[in-house]
């Protein structure tokens, strides 16, 4: 005679897979969403935010500047609003200067 699990078992071996299959749905779905914001990384890189054409980086004093040709808009990264602060007085309006048609 076949020996029946009894309804402790089952009920363990069942909550068992619901975890794992949990476990794994949840796993699938961390991988998803990393590879969106890998997908949208790469859509938004280097694109301007304003008018989402492509960005070019300019050195300038020291300072990697991105700058869009399309809409003229001037772009920073992080830490570089710190540095430009650091230069010395006549920075700024050296640096309009450059940026201006």
């Amino acid at each position: 005679m076949p020996v029946k699990p009894s309804d402790n078992e089952e009920e363990y071996f069942a909550r068992l897979e619901m975890e794992r299959r949990k476990k794994v749905a949840e796993q699938r779905q961390a991988e998803m969403a990393a590879e969106e914001r890998e997908k949208q990384r790469a859509l938004h890189f280097m694109r301007c935010p304003k008018c989402g054409m492509q960005l070019e980086e300019i050195a300038f004093a020291g300072v990697q500047l991105d700058k869009c040709f399309h809409c003229e808009g001037m772009w920073l990264d992080k830490g570089e609003i710190e540095r430009l602060q650091t230069k010395e007085a006549g920075f700024m309006g050296r640096l309009l200067g450059v940026f201006r048609s």
